[in-house]
């Protein structure tokens, strides 16, 4: 994993599939710049209902200004910040939860019999 490397403290991530889960199984700080698709999805997601990123602003013609890159990157990285902090926080939470050797396993168990309850209602 690249963004698991030490010398990455922030990556801005496009919150493709792959990219998202990545960035949440590192140390790392995220800011996100999505593009279309499945990608805003996941960057609501990541910013707003589990609270481990915050997504680059766009300006009033739907491009992402340097200035609000800037200020995203500053935000979750910089000393005294109190957004940064609460990020790194829940950042380490859901990495936590989700690399839990329990988690994949109970997920998987979980829809395998919500599958077998849905066939057997038929």
């Amino acid at each position: 994993m690249i963004v698991d490397h030490p010398s990455v403290g922030c990556f801005a991530s496009h919150c493709g599939f792959g990219s998202m889960w990545e960035s949440l199984m590192s140390d790392c700080q995220m800011v996100l710049v999505p593009q279309h698709g499945e990608q805003i999805l996941n960057a609501r997601l990541m910013a707003e209902e589990m609270k481990v990123a915050v997504e680059v602003e766009r300006g009033e013609n739907g491009w992402f200004l340097r200035q609000s890159l800037e200020d995203a990157v500053k935000t979750v990285m910089g000393e005294g910040s109190e957004v940064g902090e609460k990020v790194r926080k829940n950042h380490e939470k859901w990495r936590c939860v989700l690399s839990d050797s329990g988690f994949a396993d109970g997920y998987i168990s979980k829809f395998e019999q919500n599958l077998t309850d849905l066939v057997s209602h038929e």
